[in-house]
């Protein structure tokens, strides 16, 4: 493959929002989104690399062992937007840009390129304002300020330096400007600039790439920084001046290498069912999950693209199947804003938009899967290596020996002396992890505290009976048990009758508590006899199965095995 590396863009906030306009960008939805401050950089080799694996007729990545993609989800939560709201267009043209920008803006840019006016007249004239200043003047600073964040961080075109009025227009009223999908709109936005971008011609991709980042490194954890923090929401601001070292591959032939030797245990298909994660996630961006699913296309203006969420149903807990074919939709990529400012775009693109408005009648099937084996149907795979490109280097390459990350170890255990197995509090591991896997349905409800993340609380309706009891799946790490596979524990919905109370994100009492303690009592009662019957014989037969000390025929060495003792139980608890 060719060594091409994009040009990326960002604009970081040097200023936060003031607090005296915090009640307005609430109202227009992007209260949360205004917390993404400067400190963040971008990485254009591994958001080239991205590029590479990126197809555009599925809008997917393909990695080794499947598809996955950016989703409503990740806008969501990754940047604290709306995504349930109406359709982003409007308008593009304004019969005198002037006098719009001196009603919405209280100012008027000394000149204007076209339809776009430039960032740094933007910063260099809202910098700060008075608690004492009227409504209407906060207003106006509210919108230059929802106007930097889409021209420098969440939608920026490869001007560099400029931003588009047609967004003002809609920000007149900035409660109506709170009912709209702007979540949609980025990630729609996203995806034309990925499509564009893979286009060998092209040196250069707009977009929100802080997003297209942001979701690499919460998924693959061999390529993101260290960061030492706990998490923030958004969560995209979790990544503020990270800590790099030498373990991450920063060539792009090294994370080409590291995607294509990635295994699936490496991939982190679900990172916000980390409890973690959960704890910062304000309950209103979990109340109505079913919108992170709909397969529908998003609009933007002049923008529709296809949310292709059936071709990535790991990514919600669910089991994968061969997806349908695409729906193809090239005669849209070739439209955009050029040579048509006049266009009406919301008559231009009704039927699509009628799609969106019935976005809840395209719900993919959602089958939650038992076990990690079961998380594809049997011929996915086959029909993806032969339908798909789960790899870009040849097999030669491939076998190049990569240099992996160590795990980070905890501190010595005091009694035996050896590090305790553990891992860096923040970083957002699917391994040690409760995770649940969410059972079929439709609309959720506003979900308690303690409900899991991916357990649905469904109406008891003919069309959606009350779900089926949930498996959340404890992995082997979380209690430290001697099987090679995650330990399912029933858990039943607090919408059902039978449940009592208690959180299912609590661990087992029977297997954190009595099981292991029980054990280790067992296993040092049995070491004990084992002492005796070496001390009536004089020598011991050594060997790695326990049950083999106890038993009565053993033979003589001359080096016994000297006994030993395991600590009590509260010197091992389960890490977390």
């Amino acid at each position: 493959a060719e060594d091409r590396i994009l040009e990326t863009y960002i604009n970081n906030l040097s200023e936060g929002a003031p607090n005296a306009i915090y009640g307005h960008l609430q109202d227009a939805g992007f209260l949360y989104v205004a917390r993404m401050l400067g400190g963040t950089k971008l990485d254009p080799t591994l958001i080239s690399a991205l590029v590479e694996r990126w197809r555009p007729e599925t809008h997917t990545f393909h990695l080794p062992w499947g598809e996955c993609t950016i989703t409503l989800e990740d806008v969501s939560l990754q940047l604290g937007l709306p995504v349930d709201g109406e359709v982003v267009t409007g308008p593009v043209l304004s019969a005198d840009w002037s006098a719009t920008c001196e009603q919405l803006l209280g100012k008027v840019p000394n000149k204007f390129k076209g339809s776009r006016i430039e960032m740094k007249w933007l910063e260099d004239n809202f910098k700060t304002i008075e608690a004492s200043a009227s409504d209407v003047e906060k207003e106006q600073f509210a919108r230059a300020f929802i106007l930097k964040l889409i021209g420098g961080l969440l939608m920026p075109d490869k001007s560099r330096n400029l931003v588009h009025l047609r967004w003002l227009l809609l920000l007149t009223n900035l409660k109506e400007a709170g009912q709209l999908s702007w979540g949609s709109a980025v990630l729609a936005t996203l995806y034309r600039e990925m499509c564009r971008a893979t286009q060998p011609e092209k040196a250069k991709i707009g977009g929100c790439m802080l997003l297209l980042q942001s979701w690499a490194w919460y998924r693959l954890p061999f390529l993101r920084p260290r960061v030492d923090l706990p998490y923030e929401f958004p969560l995209v601001i979790w990544w503020n001046n990270p800590a790099r070292h030498s373990g991450i591959p920063t060539e792009l032939e090294d994370i080409r290498l590291a995607l294509d030797q990635q295994t699936e245990e490496e991939f982190v298909w679900m990172p916000y069912a980390n409890p973690r994660i959960q704890e910062c996630i304000p309950v209103e961006f979990l109340a109505n999950r079913n919108i992170w699913q709909v397969k529908v296309p998003l609009i933007v203006f002049a923008t529709v693209e296809m949310h292709e969420s059936n071709r990535v149903m790991r990514q919600f807990g669910c089991m994968q199947r061969i997806p349908s074919s695409p729906q193809k939709l090239d005669d849209l990529h070739n439209i955009d804003l050029r040579g048509r400012l006049e266009e009406d775009w919301s008559s231009f693109h009704q039927k699509y938009i009628e799609i969106w408005q019935r976005r809840y009648d395209y719900l993919p099937t959602r089958e939650p899967f038992l076990t990690l084996e079961l998380a594809t149907s049997p011929d996915y795979m086959d029909w993806f290596r032969h339908n798909g490109k789960p790899y870009l280097l040849s097999a030669l390459e491939r076998s190049r020996q990569r240099h992996r990350r160590r795990q980070r170890r905890g501190p010595i255990n005091p009694r035996s002396g050896e590090h305790v197995a553990g891992r860096s509090t923040s970083t957002p591991a699917s391994h040690g992890e409760p995770i649940v896997l969410q059972p079929p349905g439709a609309y959720f409800v506003q979900p308690p505290p303690t409900i899991p993340y991916y357990v649905s609380m469904l109406p008891a309706t003919s069309m959606y009976p009350v779900p089926l009891t949930t498996l959340t799946f404890y992995p082997e790490s979380a209690y430290a048990t001697p099987y090679n596979y995650p330990l399912m524990v029933p858990q039943t919905p607090p919408t059902t009758f039978f449940y009592l109370g208690g959180s299912s994100l609590q661990p087992p009492t029977h297997i954190k508590g009595d099981v292991r303690c029980a054990t280790r009592t067992q296993t040092q009662s049995s070491t004990k006899e084992g002492d005796e019957v070496g001390d009536q014989h004089g020598r011991a037969r050594e060997d790695e199965d326990e049950d083999d000390e106890e038993s009565p025929t053993q033979t003589v060495r001359q080096n016994p095995r000297r006994a030993r003792h395991l600590p009590n139980c509260d010197t091992h608890s389960g890490h977390q």
